[in-house]
């Protein structure tokens, strides 16, 4: 062979690929005749695995830029895994063609480490250091070939790849119809400036490449992505650029508003009449709105700080004026604009208290001996400071478009949250009512005080009002229940104390039936007052830091829950986790900075306002403008206020959440998160708030994992005699492996396989192996899919090291395939040294890895056929000297030279290979492959028994025949019961082809012209199809085209040549003259064909379902 030029390594254009050829063509571009319809060959480069998904997954080469000399002298290159189908297809083609005996069988001999691959990869091009840049284009530890460097030198090239002229060409027929031929003459291309030849297909390799684009084309699209990508900016600016847009709508609002305020036609009675309806709808949406928030700011906002302390006892008047500053600032924000709720209602909400009286204890632990001013002055700012904090986390979420993170949390740990929420309100509002100074401590004096005359009244009776409001809701559905209720237990209070009882109201102060009078002249901005930033403590300050964030974290998980039901609520379609989270950032921070604390827009309240005529931004600006005055008159009505009817609820509140988290989750959650639940709300209720959250998520990762664990990571599994390649092989070839296909075993794997999974996935592949169902189901192979695994932590890789070095012990081989060395799945069993054959021992060699199931399967039946001809090899050889069979006392025969031939195909228990059962079966199944084979040929005498065997692997009695009688024989041997001289009619219609390699034979949807039978080369049939794709190998010894041709139906797919192969075609014109003269062979012709495509489906079917 003349040497050939080196190729290039610094040659940047790899060119676009078609996938049948098998050569270089920059070296031989050069040799190319200007004009000539013939694409340049290549040598086979491996398709970079990472795109197997897309339509020119394995029509390009893609090669990583080398880096610089500097990074390479300190970062030595590593050795990436390769995939092993390099050299099965090749393999897979041998194999046929020594059951056709038309090439004498050669074994594969030794198989090449890494080392020696990447050796014999270098001589065999010249240069293969272009290739290897291509990411897969390494040979493989599977190369076959007992001298692979020198079967590739003497190897003839590949001829080039015919481009027929119009109007039956490559182009005409397949590239036409897919239209790349107008994008090639919209750029002014020649329609023959084909690229390079492509190299080995995979399973999902398209059949013909898509156009590449030119440079021109190339430039704009870059420059266009270039164009697009400087016009997005920062998630920063984006983020401020929303806000500036939520402004900008309100403002244009009120521009409106304005506008049609100077407009004449406003002024008319009938709009006169429609304006002061809405109006009066407004405003009892407006009164309602109100009256829910002071309901609220006198059931939570009174307790904001710990009244207990007697640091804190003062302090209820202003915290509630805190609770109304984060209402105004909080309508606000939402009214204006900010949010897609016109009729949003925004305030505290009660879930934060909890947090809240935590920081506050903390902060007097921290600060014990100190002064009043600085403890309340760092326990204020500490509250300002966790609504800072909060609002900037949202803003940060919204920004980023985060929005949707949030919803993976598990909702059992929000429930638990609520619960416990819930559990803290029921005792608040025992501590409130019945006056307790300090906490409700869970002792004997605790117990005697609440059951003591003077005190068991004051908590009872709110409680007592909790529950009849509480069934009266459920009764009544209507949204005035709930502010009549309150007001009417006001009214029928000062009647009893007032009208009946004529009691003072100051001795029902005494008594604790009415809250104490705030001292005379406290202003409404006194809390303000309480800002001494000079006598915070830092270090009390920093202590709280945990439990801020633990109240974000709490806040944070309720948007994205109240939010879309609030939406499908009011049908407000609109709505963007996102926006509401900016506009809950905003408001947040504002309210922090102005000196006050958290707010969020109320489901419940929100819902009340908006069925009740609030639904307008003008209705919140208006709520906003009442609550503002109520604020402004100031906390003298406190005194005045029943402690009975703030308990009550209170006590509502919580029996409500605590419900919600108990009893209606009560048998809808499984057992575990159920008591997830309860323990988050005992710890939450009695010991700390952020210890039961912390619990709580600790608890919910336990459940995740006990959960995915009892998920089976093992999806399916089948034996060999269910899932088989694609490859359509010859007669003699599927006799055997219809006989040993059953130990191949598949193993389909799915989900996110981590400790808790692999567990199972070991054991199971353990039971495979054992004694019992070894000898049940022989397996050699077993072949692991990972087709449908997401992702592989460390513990399960290294779980597939274990499993593989089990396996080695039993002999069995372990096969992975469907992974991509990319992915994150490929470089998990990397890092492990899984796939390193450096790293492994001779006695247990790396797993060989593949891109799909079928090529696995594929490579694995070629094993099992080797060992066939192996055996036959051998049997051959003993041939030569025919054995003697002595008599036994049950024969009755003796027989000699002139016995049996069949009688040395039987094998030699004796023999060492014997001693595997495996193997045992392995060349049992040969030898009756070889005596069914015998015996059908019916070898007349010793004499040329004696040739036949000695003559190839599989004695045929066919083997002097000519084409194509040869091959039709060959090719119908089970199919058909006719013999030599019927098949002799219908061998002058059939006609020889010869095809160069990337040739196609015909497409999907074109009329079929012909029926193939292949006498040599290979063939690729693939099926694009709108359910999906899939190819089949298409063997000497076999047919393709039958189905459409005899049933006249457009073609199914498209077949094209891998290399230069010679078939016989039986054309329409043809068949129709045969149908006409000899009806009897035409018909056995059509059975023939439909027995064929009867055993073709069996295997699609098997090939679909395996993979799914």
């Amino acid at each position: 062979m003349s040497a050939r030029p080196a190729r290039r390594s610094d040659d940047a254009d790899t060119g676009q690929q078609l996938p049948f050829s098998g050569g270089n063509g920059e070296e031989d571009r050069e040799h190319t005749p200007a004009g000539s319809q013939t694409i340049p060959r290549s040598r086979p480069i491996r398709a970079h695995p990472s795109a197997s998904h897309a339509f020119l997954s394995s029509s390009y080469s893609q090669r990583t830029p080398a880096r610089s000399f500097a990074h390479q002298s300190s970062h030595p290159t590593a050795d990436t895994p390769q995939y092993s189908s390099l050299g099965v297809r090749e393999r897979t083609q041998e194999l046929a063609s020594y059951a056709l005996e038309t090439d004498t069988y050669q074994s594969k001999g030794r198989r090449l480490s890494y080392t020696d691959s990447d050796a014999a990869s270098g001589r065999r091009t010249g240069s293969m250091s272009y290739d290897l840049d291509t990411g897969e284009g390494r040979a493989s530890s599977d190369s076959y070939g007992t001298d692979p460097i020198e079967e590739e030198d003497s190897e003839p090239e590949s001829p080039e790849t015919v481009i027929h002229a119009p109007p039956r060409g490559l182009f005409t027929s397949v590239l036409s119809s897919r239209q790349d031929s107008k994008h090639q003459q919209a750029h002014g291309r020649s329609g023959w400036d084909v690229p390079n030849p492509v190299a080995q297909g995979t399973e999902t390799t398209p059949l013909l490449p898509r156009a590449r684009l030119s440079r021109a084309d190339s430039s704009a699209a870059s420059q266009r992505i270039t164009k697009g990508s400087g016009s997005s900016a920062p998630s920063s600016t984006r983020s401020w650029t929303k806000v500036g847009e939520s402004f900008a709508a309100g403002r244009k609002h009120m521009v409106g508003t304005g506008r049609s305020l100077l407009n004449p036609k406003t002024y008319t009675k009938e709009a006169v009449l429609g304006k002061a309806t809405a109006s009066l709808q407004t405003l009892s949406g407006v009164f309602l709105g109100l009256l829910l928030n002071i309901l609220d700011a006198l059931s939570y906002g009174y307790i904001l700080f710990p009244l207990g302390s007697p640091i804190f006892s003062q302090t209820g008047p202003d915290g509630i004026s805190i609770f109304f500053v984060s209402c105004i600032v909080s309508q606000l924000c939402y009214s204006l604009g900010l949010s897609v709720f016109r009729g949003g209602v925004g305030s505290e909400m009660i879930e934060v208290v909890p947090f809240f009286h935590k920081m506050a204890y903390s902060i007097m632990a921290r600060m014990e001996g100190e002064s009043n001013e600085a403890v309340i002055a760092t326990v204020i700012v500490s509250y300002c400071l966790s609504s800072v904090v909060t609002g900037l986390i949202f803003l940060a979420l919204g920004g980023f478009k985060l929005g949707n993170l949030v919803s993976f949390f598990p909702r059992h740990i929000l429930i638990g949250c609520i619960g416990g929420v819930g559990f803290f309100l029921f005792v608040t509002g025992i501590e409130v009512s019945a006056r307790l100074e300090g906490n409700l401590n869970y002792d004997l004096e605790t117990l005697h005080k609440l059951f003591a005359q003077d005190t068991v009244y004051l908590w009872i009776l709110p409680l007592v009002l909790a529950v009849l409001i509480l069934v009266l809701r459920r009764l009544v559905k209507s949204p005035f229940v709930l502010p009549a209720f309150f007001v009417a237990v006001l009214g029928v209070f000062y009647i009893i104390v007032k009208a009946i009882l004529k009691l003072d109201l100051e001795s029902a102060r005494n008594g604790g039936w009415i809250f104490e009078k705030p001292e005379a002249g406290v202003p409404f901005y006194r809390f303000y007052t309480y800002f001494k930033f000079g006598s915070i403590d830092g270090a009390a300050l920093a202590s709280t830091i945990p439990t801020m964030f633990a109240l974000s974290f709490f806040g944070i998980i309720h948007v994205p829950i109240n939010v879309p039901a609030l939406g499908a609520a009011v049908k407000e379609d609109e709505v963007n986790v996102n926006r509401e989270l900016i506009a809950h950032g905003i408001s947040n921070t504002i309210s922090g900075l102005v000196g006050s604390i958290q707010n969020y827009l109320v489901y419940a309240n929100s819902i009340l306002f908006i069925a009740n005529g609030g639904d307008s931004r003008i209705a919140g600006v208006l709520l906003a403008l009442a609550t503002t005055a109520v604020w402004l008159a100031g906390p003298a009505m406190i005194g005045y206020i029943p402690v009975c009817l703030v308990g009550a609820l209170i006590f509502m509140l919580g029996i409500e959440l605590m419900e919600e988290a108990v009893w209606d989750t009560f048998g809808k959650c499984n057992k575990l998160e159920y008591l997830t639940i309860i323990a988050i709300v005992l710890i939450m209720g009695i010991y700390d708030f952020v210890a039961g959250i912390l619990i709580g998520i600790i608890m919910a990762c336990l459940s995740y994992v006990i959960s995915s664990s009892r998920t089976p990571a093992v999806r399916a599994t089948y034996s060999g005699d269910v899932a088989e390649s694609t490859v359509r092989r010859p007669r003699a070839d599927r006799r055997y492996l219809s006989k040993v296909r059953g130990q191949i075993r598949v193993i389909k794997l799915g989900g996110f396989l981590f400790f808790g999974t692999i567990v199972s996935v070991e054991e199971y592949m353990k039971s495979l192996i054992e004694a019992d169902n070894f000898q049940k189901q022989l397996t050699s192979f077993i072949v692991v899919d990972f087709s449908h695994v997401t992702d592989v932590d460390f513990s399960s890789s290294e779980g597939f090291q274990r499993i593989n070095r089990i396996l080695s012990r039993k002999n069995v081989r372990m096969i992975v395939s469907g992974i991509s060395f990319s992915s994150q799945v490929g470089q998990a069993l990397q890092n492990v040294g899984l796939l390193d054959a450096e790293k492994a021992g001779d006695d247990c060699p790396p797993p060989r890895v593949f891109e799909d199931l079928n090529t696995a399967l594929e490579a694995c039946e070629n094993e099992l056929l080797d060992a066939f001809y192996t055996h036959c090899s051998r049997n051959t050889k003993r041939r030569s000297t025919p054995p003697m069979t002595i008599k036994t006392a049950d024969s009755d025969t003796f027989h000699s030279e002139g016995g049996s031939p069949t009688s040395s195909l039987d094998p030699n228990t004796f023999d060492p290979q014997w001693q595997s059962p495996r193997r045992g079966a392995q060349f049992l199944a040969a030898a009756s492959t070889m005596r069914e084979q015998s015996l059908s040929e019916s070898i007349p005498s010793t004499d040329a028994a004696h040739d036949s065997l000695t003559s190839g692997p599989v004695p045929s009695k066919w083997k002097n025949f000519a084409q194509p009688i040869k091959i039709m024989l060959q090719t119908f041997e089970d199919v058909s019961t006719r013999d030599v001289d019927f098949w002799q009619i219908p061998a002058p219609y059939f006609e020889r082809r010869e095809y160069k390699a990337g040739t196609v034979l015909y497409s999907r949807g074109d009329e079929p012209d012909g029926f193939y039978i292949l006498e040599k080369g290979r063939f690729r049939a693939e099926y694009e199809l709108d359910q999906g794709r899939f190819y089949e190998v298409i063997l000497p010894g076999t047919t393709c085209g039958e189905l459409p041709f005899f049933s006249e139906t457009d073609r199914t797919g498209t077949v094209a040549a891998e290399n230069d192969s010679v078939a016989w075609l039986l054309t329409r014109e043809k068949y129709r003259e045969l149908e006409k003269e000899n009806q009897e062979v035409a018909s056995e012709l059509l059975k023939v064909g439909l027995k064929l495509t009867k055993e073709r489906m069996d295997v699609i079917t098997s090939y679909v379902f395996c993979p799914a």
